[in-house]
Formats: structure tokens, C-alpha cells, sequence
């Protein structure tokens, strides 16, 4: 094709049509031009496409992620929700000293309550791969990008002290100690294969409880363990919210793609 249009600008020049050749020569300079635009725009059509089934496969993994973070939030939430109130009717049970209050409930609310810690891991892979690696830009959803921003920003920042709560549960345990035994929750017992235990008397089981209820050493890091709780149970709510507004956007623009 090139061999036929120099054969063409050669025969011009040749018969001295120099405006016949100009106006050629400006023709195939259009010419050049559209093939080049053309040869753009399939360049660009090719490299959205890409990025399109790129942004898919991101919002179908970030949405795997999500639904399982969804998963263990809700799970977490459920067990922590279980964790206060043990706890809140452990410090009842501490306020009133009366060895008959939910006496038979005791070693429940200590073992699931005072001595029990929960949290959710969330998985934040995908979205730290998308900063790290640029990727981030193939979302054209400014909202998701804002929420998946503001989750990331949460889980940085983190909960209450870690070390703070596990001082707490370790100066519990060894409050609970020479108790704890003696009031294990029998369901707990059987979760380790382990025979049921014989129970005490009534006197026996009241002097056990009257020694928790002398201990002065309990009633404070059991208040402090219960705000620390609230505290953790109100933030993983929130991670739960982001999680199920994540998921609604994802979805959104998954449809808008089918």
C-alpha cells in the first residue's frame, strides 16, 4: 500500500501537477491521521476493557473479603454481647453479697463473663494489595473507595489498649483462681470429655461465694473489663455497618456491569 501511494507522489511530481500533488499529499496526511485516531481508539478500547474485567475481579474479591468480615463481626458481636452481660450480672452479684442471688449462675457469669475475651479479625488484604500496588484507581465508585477508606482508617487505629485488656484478664484469672475451680460450669466440663463434678453442699458453696464476694480485688478490673467491652462491642458494630454498606455498593456495581 505504502509502494502505491510513493508510485502516485513520484507520477505528480513527475508531470509538474503540484497542486494536484498538494492536495493528494494533504489527503494522505488525513489519511495517516484517521489510521493513527483509529489505531487510538482501538488502543483505548482495548485498555478499558482490561480495566473493566480488572474492576470486576477487584469488586468480586473485595467482596468475598466483606462477606466474610460481615460473617465475623456478626458472630463476634453475638458472643461479646453474652461476654457484658455475664459480666454486668457478675457485678450485681459482687454489689449485693447475697450468697443466694443467681448463686447457681455464678461460675457462668465468671467463666463466659469476667474470664472470656472476644474480637474480630477483619480481612483487609485486597484493599491494602489495591494502595499498594495502584490498583485502587480502577475503581470508578467514589463512595466505595471513601467507605473502604474510612473501614481501613478504623482497623489502623484500632480498639482499646490490647495490652491494658489482657492485664486486666490475667489480674481476673488469678483472682478467680482458687475459686474458679470449684464453680466451672458443668457444660464446660463436658466440652473437655471430662465427668461431671460432684457438687457441694450448701454450706461449702456459700463459704466459696462468701470468699468471692470478700475479695476486694475483683469489683474494679471487672468495671474497668466491662467499659473495655463496650467500648470494643460498640466499634465492631460499627465495623459491621461499614461492612454491610461496603457490601451494598459492591453489589451495586456488580449489577450495573451484568
Amino acid at each position: 500500500m505504502l509502494k502505491f501511494f510513493r508510485k502516485i507522489r513520484q507520477r505528480l511530481l513527475t508531470e509538474n501537477k503540484f497542486s494536484k500533488y498538494l492536495i493528494y499529499a494533504i489527503g494522505e496526511i488525513v489519511l495517516v491521521v484517521i489510521g493513527i485516531l483509529i489505531a487510538l481508539q482501538i488502543n483505548n478500547w482495548n485498555e478499558n476493557r482490561i480495566n473493566e474485567n480488572n474492576e470486576t475481579i477487584i469488586l468480586e474479591t473485595l467482596q468475598e473479603e466483606f462477606l466474610e468480615n460481615k460473617k465475623r463481626y456478626s458472630e463476634t458481636i453475638k458472643q461479646q454481647s453474652y461476654v457484658i452481660k455475664y459480666c454486668k450480672s457478675l457485678i450485681e452479684c459482687l454489689e449485693l453479697k447475697d450468697s443466694e442471688y443467681k448463686r447457681d449462675s455464678i461460675g457462668d457469669f465468671i467463666h463466659f463473663g469476667a474470664l472470656n475475651y472476644f474480637r474480630a479479625e477483619p480481612l483487609v488484604g485486597s484493599y491494602q494489595s489495591m494502595l499498594g500496588s495502584g490498583d485502587l484507581k480502577l475503581l470508578k465508585n467514589e463512595g466505595l473507595k471513601a467507605k473502604l477508606a474510612s473501614f481501613s482508617a478504623e482497623i489502623n487505629t484500632g480498639f482499646e489498649d490490647e495490652t491494658a485488656s489482657m492485664n486486666l484478664l490475667n489480674q481476673l484469672h488469678l483472682e478467680f483462681k482458687s475459686i474458679g475451680e470449684e464453680l466451672y460450669p458443668n457444660q464446660l466440663r463436658q466440652r473437655l470429655e471430662l465427668a461431671e463434678r460432684i457438687g457441694k453442699n450448701n454450706e461449702e458453696r456459700n463459704k466459696i461465694i462468701s470468699e468471692l464476694y470478700q475479695n476486694p480485688n475483683i469489683l474494679n478490673p471487672l468495671y474497668t473489663k466491662a467499659a473495655f467491652e463496650k467500648n470494643r462491642l460498640d466499634l465492631q458494630k460499627k465495623m459491621l455497618n461499614y461492612s454491610n454498606e461496603i457490601l451494598d455498593l459492591i453489589e451495586t456495581e456488580l449489577n450495573h456491569k451484568k
